[in-house]
C-alpha cells in the first residue's frame, strides 16, 4: 500500500475504533485505600439496611444479585444539611452512592470495585425523574461527591466508629440519618415468617 493508500485507511481505522469502543473513563477523585476500608468497617458496624427502587436500580444498570434482599448502607449529612449515602454492593462488584438536598437535587452514581465511574443520573426535584449524567458531569459531580467522603474519612477525621457522623437511629436532638422519605433508599421490612 503506498502512502496516499494508508493515511485515509489508518484515519477511517482510528475512527472506527472511537465509535465502536467504550470512551475511556477519567480517573478523578477517589477514596484511598485506607479511607475504602475505614468506611467499610462502619457500614458493616454502623450500617443499616435499605432497598433501592427498581427504577433506579434500572438507570444505573444494577441487576438483582447486586441489591437483593436489600443493601447496607451508611448515610451522613454535612454542614450544608446533605445527605450522603454509601453501600457495597452484594456481589462485591462495586458500589451504590447518592447524595441529597434540597439545594442539590438528587443523584445516584454506581461505582465499580476500583471506584471509577459506571454510570449516574440526577433529578434536580426531590419527586423529578431520574436523567442519566453526561460522563464528564458524573465524573465532576462523582468527584466532589468523593471530596465530601473524603474529608469524613480523612486521618484527621473522626478515629472511631462511634464518632463518626453516622448512625443508625436518631435521638431527640438529631435528625434521622436516612428514612423513607430519604431518596433513593426505602427502608427493608423485616421478612415476614
Amino acid at each position: 500500500m503506498n502512502r496516499r493508500m494508508r493515511a485515509p485507511a489508518v484515519g477511517a481505522l482510528l475512527i472506527a475504533c472511537a465509535l465502536l469502543c467504550e470512551p475511556a473513563r477519567s480517573m478523578g477523585i477517589t477514596l484511598t485505600q485506607e479511607q475504602l476500608t475505614r468506611l467499610l468497617k462502619v457500614v458493616d458496624k454502623e450500617g443499616s439496611h435499605a432497598t433501592v427502587p427498581g427504577s433506579v436500580a434500572g438507570l444505573l444498570g444494577l441487576d438483582p444479585k447486586q441489591l437483593a434482599p436489600d443493601i447496607k448502607q451508611v448515610v451522613y449529612q454535612d454542614e450544608d444539611g446533605n445527605k450522603h449515602g454509601f453501600a457495597p454492593l452484594n456481589d462485591g462488584s462495586g458500589f451504590f452512592m447518592f447524595r441529597a438536598g434540597a439545594s442539590i437535587g438528587h443523584s445516584v452514581y454506581r461505582v465499580d470495585d476500583k471506584m471509577h465511574l459506571v454510570r449516574a443520573a440526577r433529578s434536580l426535584v426531590r419527586s423529578g425523574p431520574l436523567l442519566p449524567l453526561t460522563p464528564n458531569e458524573a465524573q465532576r459531580e462523582l468527584d466532589d461527591e468523593f471530596a465530601s467522603w473524603s474529608r469524613v474519612l480523612s486521618p484527621n477525621g473522626p478515629s472511631a466508629p462511634m464518632d463518626f457522623p453516622f448512625k443508625k437511629s436518631a435521638g431527640p436532638t438529631e435528625a434521622p440519618a436516612v428514612g423513607p422519605q430519604d431518596f433513593p433508599f426505602k427502608k427493608s421490612e423485616p421478612a415476614r415468617p
